[in-house]
């Protein structure tokens, strides 16, 4: 079932709602019982699928969904009742009986999937199809549908990537001397099974170099570079000390900063449709190139820019800061011109739950947006329980064009005042307490010490 299809149901809550958890939780076994009833159909019943249907599916269908197993597309396979039945990844096909419920049915009108890709079917064809739903689906094909792939959460836990970090054993070596770090045992290892040696140390200039254009994608002056050369100092103190000086650099956060960027799509309009511009995006490239430099946890960076407006804070500036970091949410593609307003808001949520898999996860979480991750332990079910989360947050403002949600900034006047604000109050509590404290020298039982205000500005 089609994303926009769930999300609309989930979104009555009410009683469909409650049917599709229903269905979400049910074994295989009972969502695909229809497969095991054998209705009787009448020879009229087959002579119309043999005259009506049949030629439709051979030459608007099989070529994704036919005999062919290594051409098959989402697991579905039309080459007989239960195997239509039973569905593909997506789910069932068509329920028997019942078109305005079956997927094949809403696929063919181009409502959720548009099948035929190539081409939607005329209304005779569409037409045709819906009766033959209507009637059962009847069908002399017999066949045991293959049981449909599933993925295994346990095994695929232990894949290396999704296992916890571990300290190998060093490889054995022939040249214990050539290693200067962990890391260089498991290089070496790898040189000496390949019959390869080391390249030799690169010489200074060659060296300083690198640095600076890894670090802060500049070339080093000449001056910079007589420096380096003449330190008496051993290679490696002289070393260490132009890579802490590139650091402390603010080029490092601008160098550095744009590869953050180009992971979180980072871009000054919306593309797609009609593009609109994010006139304030420059205050989420500073902020990137600003964490950069001050060093920020990678952790807290991450916490930030998913949900940095529900985080406390200690002081405005980094309320301010923090609002910024979430700006990463609402960069994305997004087509604003979309005059369906609830697909445009589930498209919004399927872009930044794809962003957040890949920046933050290094997975195509998108691959389970129709069915079962193919290749990850990421099942359907988690999809749409991350989506959920992201469709409860507020991103959109609808109209003819849509925008995104913005938030009033304090300016840098504004940010002073405040500040100057709280200084203010700071030191006006402290006078009340020395005098609160003089007062009770006086009267010792009195209880007039002002606390400190548990409420953040």
């Amino acid at each position: 079932m089609s994303f926009r299809i769930i999300i609309r149901r989930l979104a009555s809550f009410g009683q469909t709602s409650l049917l599709m958890v229903m269905l979400i939780c049910l074994p295989s076994s009972s969502i695909h019982s229809q497969e095991n009833t054998t209705p009787s159909f009448t020879d009229q019943d087959i002579e119309f699928f043999e005259n009506e249907v049949r030629p439709l599916l051979v030459e608007h269908c099989f070529q994704c969904h036919g005999e062919d197993e290594k051409a098959i597309r989402g697991g579905l396979t039309l080459k007989s009742r239960n195997a239509i039945l039973r569905g593909g990844d997506s789910g069932a096909a068509i329920v028997a009986g019942k078109p305005e419920e079956s997927l094949l049915i809403s696929s063919i009108r181009y409502e959720d999937f548009e099948m035929p890709p190539k081409g939607q079917l005329n209304p005779e064809q569409v037409a045709t199809l819906t009766k033959w739903v209507e009637m059962g689906a009847p069908d002399p094909r017999t066949g045991t549908a293959a049981k449909p792939k599933t993925i295994d959460i346990e095994a695929g836990k232990k894949f290396w990537a999704f296992a916890p970090r571990a300290k190998p054993p060093l490889p054995k070596i022939h040249d214990p001397q050539w290693p200067q770090n962990y890391i260089d045992h498991f290089v070496l290892a790898k040189l000496e099974d390949a019959g390869i040696q080391p390249a030799s140390d690169a010489n200074r200039e060659t060296l300083i170099r690198r640095a600076y254009i890894a670090l802060i994608g500049l070339p080093p002056t000449i001056p910079q570079i007589d420096r380096f050369l003449s330190d008496e100092r051993p290679i490696e103190s002289a070393f260490a000390s132009v890579v802490d000086t590139l650091l402390e650099s603010e080029h490092f956060g601008e160098r550095w900063g744009r590869h953050w960027l180009d992971v979180v799509r980072f871009a000054e309009s919306s593309g797609g449709g009609r593009s609109l511009m994010f006139p304030d995006a420059w205050r989420f490239r500073d902020y990137v190139i600003d964490s950069f430099n001050d060093d920020k946890p990678f952790d807290q960076f991450i916490v930030e820019q998913i949900a940095g407006d529900l985080l406390l804070h200690e002081s405005h500036d980094q309320k301010i800061e923090q609002i910024i970091a979430t700006g990463m949410l609402a960069l994305g593609p997004t087509n604003y011109e979309q005059q369906d307003k609830e697909l445009l808001r589930m498209e919004v949520v399927d872009e930044q739950v794809d962003t957040i898999g890949r920046a933050f996860l290094g997975l195509t979480l998108g691959c389970a947006r129709c069915h079962d991750h193919k290749f990850d332990p990421i099942p359907m079910t988690d999809y749409y329980a991350l989506a959920g989360i992201f469709g409860s947050t507020q991103t959109l403002v609808d109209g003819n064009v849509s925008s995104y949600v913005t938030r009033e900034l304090a300016t840098e006047k504004e940010s002073a005042a405040n500040k100057k604000y709280r200084d203010r109050i700071k030191k006006l509590t402290s006078r009340q307490n020395e005098l609160v404290m003089q007062l009770k020298k006086i009267q010792p039982d009195s209880d007039l010490l002002v606390k400190p205000s548990s409420n953040r500005r």
